[in-house]
């Protein structure tokens, strides 16, 4: 009996640590639901791989699984509850910003029918806002920063926002961008005493106060928080999630400590084996930022994968190697990225690094 077949791989999922084969396991059930036409069977385990996919630094899954999920529903709406998935198809969102093929009619129509589901559900568009903000804020946009903000707290929070850590980490890294440093640590007071926190607060929080604060000669509040970033990370060593925190932290160290910042960028660089998104164009800026403070031929070991985009069949790559390979990925990323998004937001990011 093929359900028989379900359960036993829903029960590995349950006792396996490794996000990666719970996503393949839930994979695999999937496949025999859909060969057996079970649609509920398809929509419960597409919900729960989503779910699971978000705690790796790339999914590749979920965006094709949401869609069936959606059209499963829209098909059948009398099998199934909408608001039992409309906090992934906030992370759905994400993704769709995300990705560079993509084109900007597309993350619109996707906005536009989340907020009709949002709207029948009884929830208002905070949610829809705090994508904008996201999206303003990874192009570095301040005049859309503002904008979206404004529009975010107009709204009453609702069980669709964001949770309070997220949104006051975007307000922080908004005020880093429109105010400077000190106004921005101040805003994250309540983040660095853990009065609010979620899976990747205050760790985001805490990275981008450390290399904030190198950047304005505050060396003191700079390693302070360069040491609440670290011990967040070993909270959450397995989760891969936190590659972009990680990376950055490590270009922090780039600055401070060179034989930290190799050590991580060891550790966690075979991590970055995605697809050219725009988290892999953050890591790339970062990376190519790190090698200008190492010897040209200073020689990093990584462990690669035959998939990651830096693999070349050998496991030692030089500090110039790698500034070439991330530096041409962050160009061709940035100018896809702009030509998608009608300006150059992303362009300027790389001149800067």
């Amino acid at each position: 009996m093929y359900t028989l077949k379900i359960q036993k791989l829903r029960n590995q999922v349950a006792r396996v640590d490794n996000t990666l084969e719970k996503v393949n396991l839930l994979t695999q059930a999937i496949r025999i639901a859909d060969e057996n036409q079970d649609i509920e069977w398809g929509y419960d385990l597409r919900l729960d791989l989503i779910s699971e996919e978000i705690d790796l630094a790339f999914s590749t899954e979920s965006l094709p699984a949401f869609a069936w999920i959606l059209q499963a529903y829209d098909e059948n709406p009398e099998l199934f509850n909408e608001e039992d998935f409309l906090w992934q198809y906030k992370w759905m969102m994400s993704e769709l910003y995300d990705n560079p093929a993509v084109s900007r009619e597309q993350i619109q129509a996707a906005l536009r029918d989340f907020e009709q589901r949002l709207i029948r559900n009884g929830y208002g568009k905070r949610a829809i806002y705090n994508e904008e903000l996201s999206d303003a804020l990874a192009q570095k946009d301040l005049a859309a920063i503002e904008q979206a903000l404004k529009n975010v707290n107009a709204l009453q929070r609702d069980d669709m926002s964001d949770c309070e850590a997220c949104e006051m980490d975007a307000e922080v890294a908004a005020i880093l961008l429109q105010q400077g440093y000190a106004p921005a640590v101040e805003k994250a007071l309540p983040l660095i005493e853990g009065q609010f926190t979620c899976a990747h607060v205050p760790l985001r929080t805490a990275v981008n106060l450390a290399y904030e604060g190198y950047k304005h000669g505050d060396v003191e509040q700079a390693n302070s928080m360069a040491e609440l970033a670290e011990k967040e990370v070993f909270k959450k060593e397995k989760d891969s999630a936190i590659l972009i925190s990680v990376i950055k932290l490590a270009t922090y160290f780039s600055y401070t400590d060179l034989g930290k910042a190799k050590e991580w960028i060891e550790r966690f660089l075979p991590w970055a084996d995605g697809p050219e998104n725009r988290s892999m164009f953050q890591l790339a800026c970062y990376i190519c930022e790190a090698m200008k403070n190492f010897a040209p031929h200073e020689s990093f070991v990584l462990e690669l994968g035959n998939q990651h985009n830096l693999f070349q069949g050998k496991n030692s790559y030089t500090a110039s190697e790698l500034a070439e390979h991330y530096g041409k990925l962050a160009d061709q990323l940035a100018d896809r990225f702009d030509l998608r998004n009608g300006n150059s937001n992303f362009r300027k990011q790389v001149n800067f690094a």
